[in-house]
């Protein structure tokens, strides 16, 4: 395998990610090269012998990518490039890679459809629907044509929203926010996140987003997205003061962990109509209880924390396809996701080196 493409995996074997990768290579042209230690020095230290970098969650740095002086390319295990340090990249013409990943991807398609089961009140909709409102507003029902209907929203459904021209607010913008920006954005809103880092300006202007702090966020938001995780600094960080500083007329969206939010405080904030709709994926205890007073109001819309599918496959799939972005580029076939373009050699001359490790 002396002649296949040296693969740095520089996560080691955090999350098994090494393990996986090296699992997913076998057969293929692929050696997958592993610091000894997961530091800055011990990662520079097997960098020097590498072709490509695999960079999952380890951190990417200058130092790092002056080690690996053969590297003609990183790929990105993810979309969030704040472990690597993209200039120090563009600086060495190392062009940067990323790969959505199918269970980041899932979040977002639930958080999206959270967001839109709010903001269209469909819940209550098919509630007005399936037990004939109608009757009470003194309509009969009779067979339409085009011309020949009720006018819309004939039952008066309140507080139907619309995403355009909207601001949506995304609590954490790592690989899941990411992902939910950019399937916001065709919508039409002004996108705002807050993190604890602000994202390099070539992000913010691919995902058109803008960073504003927590309280500004939260203030600002006519959809509030939360997408972190559950750890010390962010128990509660929904608090009961925080719910106060929503807009009344705003939807509260959780696809991170029920420990974020003051459940108590948001059950009483849209119980008294001092916030519009709850879309909510987790909860602080799980499976709901059938207590929870969240299962009575008529303005949440629930599930039972799914946001993240039922595939079994998705390390499978994600390690196999970054693997083959990696195999397209040294073959100097068409590669997906690039970031940063710069490149050091011309694809000819890394087609040749690869027909020159697959001919032997």
């Amino acid at each position: 395998m002396s002649d296949a493409i040296r693969v740095l995996v520089p996560d080691g074997t955090n999350y098994r990610f090494a393990w996986k990768v090296e699992t997913m290579a076998k057969g293929r042209p692929f050696a997958v090269v592993v610091p000894k230690a997961l530091t800055e020095d011990g990662i520079a230290a097997a960098a020097g012998d590498a072709d490509a970098i695999l960079a999952y969650k380890a951190a990417i740095t200058r130092a790092v990518l002056d080690a690996a002086g053969n590297a003609r390319m990183i790929q990105k295990f993810g979309i969030d490039c704040r472990n690597i340090d993209l200039g120090a990249a563009r600086d060495k013409g190392l062009p940067v890679f990323t790969r959505s990943l199918i269970r980041n991807a899932t979040v977002a398609d639930h958080a999206m459809a959270l967001m839109l089961a709010c903001a269209r009140r469909l819940l209550e909709c098919h509630r007005v629907v399936a037990e004939a409102r109608y009757m009470e507003m003194g309509f009969v029902p009779r067979q339409t044509r085009q011309q020949n209907v009720h006018h819309g929203n004939w039952i008066k459904v309140p507080g139907v929203g619309d995403l355009l021209e909207a601001t949506v607010g995304i609590v954490g913008l790592g690989d899941i926010g990411v992902e939910i920006a950019r399937r916001v954005r065709p919508f039409g809103p002004r996108i705002c996140y807050y993190q604890r880092r602000q994202h390099a300006a070539e992000i913010e202007a691919a995902l058109d987003a803008h960073y504003l702090p927590l309280d500004a966020l939260i203030e600002a938001a006519d959809y509030l997205i939360l997408a972190v995780p559950h750890t010390p600094e962010t128990e509660n960080l929904l608090s009961r003061e925080r719910i106060a500083r929503m807009k009344p007329t705003a939807s509260l969206i959780n696809v991170g962990r029920g420990g974020l939010i003051d459940e108590d405080a948001l059950c009483a904030a849209l119980r008294d109509g001092k916030l519009a709709m709850a879309g909510l994926d987790v909860f602080r205890w799980e499976p709901l209880p059938q207590i929870s007073p969240l299962i009575g109001l008529p303005n949440v819309v629930l599930s039972p924390h799914m946001a993240g599918g039922s595939s079994e496959r998705y390390w499978e799939v994600d390690v196999a396809g970054a693997l083959e972005n990696i195999r397209r580029f040294f073959a100097g076939e068409q590669t997906a996701g690039q970031l940063v373009h710069p490149l050091r050699l011309e694809r000819p001359a890394i087609a040749a080196r690869t027909a020159s490790m697959n001919s032997d």
